[in-house]
């Protein structure tokens, strides 16, 4: 691994563009590597350390479920213990124990969609149920782009798949009670032969159809009817884990900080077929240990307690912060804020450098960006925007807990970065001293958060709409 002052990206970056930008760097990371005023606890050894367990061949990409991704639990949890952090109640130990379902849907779903302009016979190209359906004829209601409060129980709906890229974002749908959704679209999906499912979730089914003749019939608002044959799936229990510490408060309210520990596993073929997920998100996950462990060291408690989590199934839908939204540890009414953090040790961005600096998604939707960004200059460190940075807010752990209402956003240095979710994303790629340092300044936000009367707020944006109306009601109370 280096051990240079400016590890792998830099030095990457030097062999690529010449003498003059290494020296760019080596200056830029000097200068900002200068110690803050706190928060010095987070040694670039340990994250180093850390992500070396997480990200080796040993755990075998971190697949949600594996024996790889238990491992890797039992290994945070007992980082948890000697960073000082305590059981949340409700927890066993320093594990919330989620009950999922693994779904192999049966053969033999059909649709057949009705128009003025005649029959379509369709093969659905994945469906997601727990029962079997039966449905003779009936009506499709359009979804309408700001979705009615009542009119939608017991009907089937459809909607363009564009505006549903990733199911998680069905929610809201889901909470009107429908009979069934078509996601209806022309990009071919790639084959799911089985997903996972909370035992205890009842959604109403999902049918992808990948179709142009019922896009047109959709897009061009005529009226459809729709018949569905869907069969019985079979179900296998599988038991998974989130990993929860608590690091309690003097007062009320709490402030959680997360990353997802599991990866997407291995590769049929190749000679190299582990997805070892040094990046995306070992580098989260040793960012949580550590700032846990120099917030705990703190002479004072925070005001609000922090709940440091690592979480399964973020490469699956998120699985695990849904999980944890849909079984809060403590009260969601009482959750100031959320912050999720990935891609935190990679450097070597498209277009450039970025050190000691990071950035959020959804960087318009709420004041908490502007926050952290404050704190982290005392550790010298920026927080950069990224123009399109919005539309990554849907993409991430933090977008379960939006939909709970809690103000919530990812942190990261590089959105993208050379070798996402590949098998190269390996633990001497990343740039431990620049991680520590941006730690730091998280460190001092997290810190912040916790601290000031006031929690943070959603900005007054249409996007934020849904996660205002669903946090009326559950807004903490400023402390005191």
């Amino acid at each position: 691994m280096p051990s240079a002052i400016i590890s792998g990206p830099c030095t990457y970056t030097k062999a690529k563009a010449g003498a003059r930008l290494g020296l760019f760097c080596l200056l830029a990371f000097a200068a900002a590597s200068a110690q803050g005023p706190g928060f010095t606890h987070i040694p670039a050894d340990s994250l180093r350390d850390i992500v070396a367990y997480l990200a080796s061949d040993e755990l075998e990409g971190r697949a949600t479920p594996s024996a790889g991704l238990e491992k890797a639990a039992d290994y945070i949890g007992e980082h948890f213990r000697k960073a000082g952090l305590q059981p949340a109640p409700g927890a066993d130990g320093y594990f919330q124990r989620a009950q999922f379902v693994e779904i192999t849907p049966g053969r033999g779903a059909e649709v057949v969609l009705r128009s003025a302009a005649g029959e379509m016979a369709l093969t659905p190209d994945s469906v997601h149920a727990r029962r079997a359906l039966d449905i003779p004829n009936a009506r499709v209601l359009a979804l309408p782009d700001n979705l009615p409060r009542d009119g939608i129980e017991g009907r089937i709906v459809a909607a363009l798949a564009g505006r549903f890229p990733y199911d998680e974002g069905l929610e809201a749908v889901q909470a009107l009670h429908p009979a069934a959704i078509l996601l209806i679209g022309s990009r071919a999906l790639p084959p799911t032969p089985s997903y996972l499912e909370d035992r205890d979730a009842l959604p109403c089914p999902v049918i992808h159809i990948v179709n142009d003749e019922a896009l047109t019939a959709l897009e061009d608002n005529q009226l459809l009817s729709v018949a569905i044959h869907v069969p019985r799936p079979t179900e296998k229990p599988v038991a998974l884990r989130n990993v929860v510490g608590l690091l309690p408060g003097s007062g009320p309210g709490t402030v959680i900080v997360s990353a997802h520990y599991d990866h997407v596993g291995m590769a049929d073929v190749g000679s190299d077929r582990i997805f070892n997920g040094a990046n995306d998100d070992a580098s989260g996950v040793a960012s949580v240990v550590e700032i846990a462990r120099a917030l705990a060291a703190m002479p004072t408690k925070p005001k609000r307690s922090i709940i440091f989590m690592a979480v399964f199934g973020e490469e699956l839908g998120s699985l695990g912060s849904r999980y944890y939204v849909d079984h809060p540890l403590r009260p969601l009414r009482d959750t100031a804020a959320a912050i999720n953090l990935e891609h935190l040790g990679r450097t070597d961005g498209f277009d450039g450098p970025r050190l000691a600096t990071f950035s959020f998604n959804g960087p318009s939707y709420s004041n908490l960006p502007s926050i952290l960004a404050d704190a982290a200059k005392t550790e010298h460190v920026s927080v950069y925007r990224k123009p399109d940075g919005d539309t990554y807010f849907n993409r991430s752990d933090n977008y379960a807990f939006a939909l709970a209402g809690v103000v919530s956003h990812t942190a990261m240095v590089l959105f993208e970065f050379p070798g996402y979710h590949q098998v190269d994303d390996e633990a001497d790629r990343l740039n431990y001293p620049n991680m520590a340092v941006v730690d730091r300044a998280l460190a001092a936000g997290i810190w912040a958060v916790a601290n000031a009367t006031a929690p943070p707020k959603w900005n007054n944006r249409p996007e934020t709409q849904p996660f205002r109306q669903t946090q009326a009601g559950l807004t903490p109370p400023a402390l005191r």
